[in-house]
């Protein structure tokens, strides 16, 4: 069994590179969407569209990250992590929820990433990636892209 899995459902994961933070979301005013840095958690997969993290991406998509070369649940957090690059578009359906309106990450040879922004009294504010899905068309609004990251980011 993973040691992913002996975890409690809000730790963080860790990026491929040893950092919890997998990116970051720019500010971007002219749509009212603050920016922040991107987490990942271990999550909890609840049923078909309940859940978040790497668990739920890993119930959830299994059959699909298989394809991309994801054998294992360890294998997730290197799938979020090559999504979120410069340049990656950034799409809005402006639904809001109840933590403010979520972002999708869309990188089109890998898919969709969706985000949840909020305030955790650890990290501050930041946008938490829900889930995955392999559809490489975003709904909503393209309102920005993923910057590229100084190189003390990280």
């Amino acid at each position: 069994m993973s040691d992913l899995l002996t975890q409690k459902e809000n730790t963080l994961v860790q990026h491929p590179d040893g950092s919890y933070i997998f990116g970051a979301i720019p500010d971007m005013p002219k749509f009212g969407l603050p920016g922040g840095k991107i987490y990942l958690r271990i999550g909890i997969h609840r049923r078909a569209n309940s859940g978040f993290g790497v668990v739920h991406i890993w119930e959830a998509h299994r059959a699909d990250l298989l394809k991309h070369g994801c054998q294992t649940v360890d294998g997730v957090a290197a799938i979020v992590a090559k999504m979120i690059v410069p340049g990656a578009q950034i799409y809005c359906e402006f639904k809001e929820q109840r933590c403010g309106n979520r972002v999708a990450v869309l990188r089109t040879s890998m898919g969709t990433l969706i985000l949840e922004p909020r305030h955790e009294r650890a990290t501050g504010f930041g946008y938490f990636v829900v889930t995955w899905y392999p559809q490489k068309r975003a709904h909503g609004t393209l309102v920005g892209q993923i910057p590229r990251a100084p190189s003390n980011q990280k």
